[in-house]
């Protein structure tokens, strides 16, 4: 099968793949577990579409073949929304009255990214059944931008924060543009030029905004001493041992020892038979970093995945895997007691990695049975949930990580909402950021909804393409980019540092996120293409390593 990753997920639907469902008993004391029944019912009403007028220079593709709708809140949802070269079209919301749409736009100069049109904050409505609303794509995302942009202005001066010269003339500049391109609707042509070049210097704007409002916050708070910078620490393995603690210990204070199935027989594997652990390596990495006076993270417990899941675990039942589950995280927790700061009890489970075909209800009750057993085991030790695809643009195209979905989705933020309600007892919860096609200020916004849980924070995995390197090109394994770029320009590594330095610098900023954890250490054995910090095992640094370097001592040594 060919091996999907959420980056390629972004731009592509093409999945394929059935994996089995399981039963619904439970071995363990939990409530029973019975799915709701659906009642269908028409939801539809009249069209509105979105019309775009391309006014790039560049070959593109400058509009994505797929769009998705979002809610008031900023959650996905599943809708009959349609994208192509003719236009964003939707007249089906299953139930939505008020809506947003998220559509890949291409701003040259700025990016080929995910952008939201929401009516300039007021969203929109279907019109009635029979009638067609036509509305200019160019504009309507001008319009929501410049409108968010005041929105945020206002939030962040009312804390104290007062724009640079440099972004009070963007943002100035680009509410001008929208006064002429509103003047303009009658000529389209004419109107969508406008309404690009005021959408282009609104994203600049927007993201100036945030990092000025965090740094204006850094500068207002004491050094964070506590805060966890953190990296997977699996480069142990892939390095000389001694050159790595060096190099690792310099940049980071926090460390992820990852204990997965790989359904093969290597060290990767924790668990290449059911029951039997590989706990050796992992035992001496986790003993070499705690001597270096790094706080360690044991992750994942369970992480239902395609790539991970062996076929035993598919075949069992649902009261099985509980079994499984219960006696699993008793050993594991147990055998390394206190030594870990934290575990990662459930990784993905949002409706995403679920190999085991759970019902939505079946993941909360596993969740919370694996955070009752591993309190119960080791109660000073972090229990935490984390959840990937912040976006959740999944819930559209009704996927899971290696098959159609069976249920209907959630988002990372509903996923957690339901573990809240339901009381489950996890005490950090962890958020993704790989890149995802969306600028600082959808980052920023995305990763504030997660403050209301009222539990820590760990942006738990971060990375971004590092660009081409020698060996990447020698061997073949760099293919040219076949679109537009997706942030300011092609990737390389220069940019990469500077996609580090800004989320680094948000997460910083809040003081209820408690870490950030880039992912991965050293090339060529990373997830995101060239997205190590080290160019190879030899240990030659990148832009990204010695930025993140500058940035803690920076804000270290700040009084």
């Amino acid at each position: 099968m060919t091996r999907i990753t959420r980056r390629r997920f972004l731009t592509s639907a093409a999945f394929a793949g059935l994996g089995a469902a399981v039963g619904s008993a439970s071995a363990f004391p939990s409530p029973s577990i019975l799915t709701r029944p659906r009642t269908i019912r028409s939801t539809a009403a009249g069209n509105l579409e979105f019309r775009p007028y391309p006014v790039q220079r560049a070959r593109g593709p400058h509009l994505l073949d797929w769009a998705y709708a979002s809610d008031v809140r900023g959650d996905a949802f599943h809708s009959n929304i349609t994208a192509s070269a003719a236009g964003v079209t939707i007249s089906d919301t299953e139930g939505k009255d008020e809506f947003a749409v998220e559509v890949r736009w291409n701003v040259e100069g700025f990016g080929y990214l995910f952008l939201t049109a929401d009516n300039g904050g007021e969203f929109y409505r279907l019109p009635h059944a029979g009638r067609t609303t036509t509305l200019h794509l160019g504009f309507e995302l001008a319009r929501s931008r410049v409108s968010r942009n005041q929105r945020r202005l206002r939030h962040h001066t009312a804390h104290g924060y007062q724009p640079s010269r440099e972004t009070r003339a963007l943002l100035d500049l680009s509410e001008g543009l929208l006064e002429e391109a509103t003047k303009s609707r009658g000529d389209a042509e004419r109107c969508a030029a406008i309404s690009q070049r005021a959408l282009l210097h609104a994203l600049h704007a927007s993201e100036l905004l945030e990092l000025e409002k965090c740094r204006h916050d850094i500068g207002m708070q004491n050094p964070r001493k506590e805060f966890l910078f953190g990296c997977d620490a699996r480069a142990f393995y892939e390095m000389d041992k001694d050159h790595f603690l060096e190099l690792f210990s310099r940049a980071f204070n926090y460390a992820t020892i990852t204990h997965v199935w790989t359904d093969s027989d290597n060290l990767e594997d924790f668990e290449p038979a059911e029951g039997q652990f590989q706990f050796g390596m992992r035992d001496l990495m986790l003993g070499e970093l705690r001597r270096k006076g790094i706080t360690v993270e044991g992750r994942p417990l369970f992480w239902f995945h395609t790539w991970v899941t062996p076929g035993w675990l598919k075949t069992k039942s649902y009261d099985q895997l509980l079994s499984y589950v219960e006696r699993t995280t008793r050993q594991v927790v147990q055998h390394y007691g206190d030594s870990m700061y934290a575990w990662e009890i459930v990784n993905e489970l949002h409706d995403w990695a679920n190999e085991c075909g759970l019902r939505p209800e079946q993941t909360v009750e596993l969740t919370r049975l694996a955070c009752d057993v591993a309190k119960a085991v080791a109660p000073n030790v972090h229990r935490l949930v984390n959840n990937c695809c912040p976006f959740a643009e999944y819930v559209q195209l009704g996927k899971w990580s290696g098959q159609p979905a069976l249920y209907p989705q959630r988002t990372p933020w509903q996923f957690t909402r339901d573990l809240v309600d339901a009381g489950v007892d996890f005490t950090l919860l962890g958020q993704q950021m790989y890149f995802p096609y969306r600028d600082i200020q959808d980052i920023a916004l995305s990763l504030e909804r997660l403050e209301q849980f009222k539990r820590p924070v760990q942006i738990s995995e971060i990375g971004a393409p590092g660009g081409p390197t020698e060996y990447s090109i020698k061997l073949g394994k760099y293919s040219w980019p076949k679109e537009p770029y997706a942030w300011r320009r092609h990737w390389d590594e220069e940019l990469q540092a500077d996609w580090l330095e800004g989320v680094f610098t948000v997460a910083y900023s809040k003081s209820w996120i408690e870490a950030a954890n880039w992912f991965d250490f050293v090339d060529p054995y990373h997830y995101i293409e060239n997205g190590g910090l080290l160019r190879s095992p030899k240990g030659e640094t990148k832009a990204a390593y010695d930025r993140l370097l500058a940035l803690r001592e920076k804000w270290n040594r700040r009084v």
